[in-house]
């Protein structure tokens, strides 16, 4: 005889049914599951994504308003610079005009300062100085020219040259208007 064949014979297929249907359900219920948790993966990352496109549009958005606000603050600091110099340039015409008109007046009033009796050869402003020459045949009379200019503004009144020659005297003066010896 031979070798005998071996064969298995299943007394219980009620049982092998039974673990065929729960491997079954097994693969059913991780199937489910599984793709369960893969579309709830990809709505995360499709939610994700959004939220990552929402927060780019928002940076891009506070990026352009810094920007702005950068452009503003250089433009307001450039108008301040510029206004900053048109004020000192309008003090300066201020001063200019200030000091233009007391000038003006000190003209006008020359010919009530004048002593009688005297009379101005030379009237000029050199270096923010006003010179004066005057002359006269009174000596007394030319003499009073430098109290009557101080009481018109002016002061460190210097007597720059006194002379005279055929009878008529000579005074050659230089004088400051008050408040500009000390600028």
């Amino acid at each position: 005889m031979g070798l005998s064949k071996l064969y298995q014979v299943n007394f219980l297929p009620w049982r092998q049914q039974q673990i065929v249907k729960k491997q079954r359900l097994f693969i059913v219920f991780s199937l489910v599951a599984g793709c369960s948790v893969l579309i709830t993966c990809c709505f995360l990352v499709f939610f994700h994504q959004l939220e990552i496109e929402k927060q780019q549009k928002i940076k891009y958005h506070h990026q352009q308003q810094y920007e702005q606000t950068q452009q503003l603050a250089q433009r307001v600091s450039l108008q301040k610079k510029q206004l900053l110099e048109l004020i000192s340039q309008k003090n300066r015409l201020d001063e200019v005009m200030n000091n233009n008109q007391f000038l003006l007046k000190l003209l006008q009033d020359l010919p009530l300062i004048t002593p009688l009796k005297s009379w101005l050869t030379t009237v000029q402003l050199v270096d923010n100085k006003i010179e004066i020459k005057a002359r006269s045949y009174d000596f007394q009379n030319v003499s009073l020219l430098s109290p009557k200019l101080k009481e018109r503004g002016l002061n460190h009144i210097q007597l720059k040259k006194l002379s005279r020659t055929n009878q008529v005297h000579r005074l050659h003066l230089t004088a400051i208007r008050q408040g500009e010896a000390n600028e």
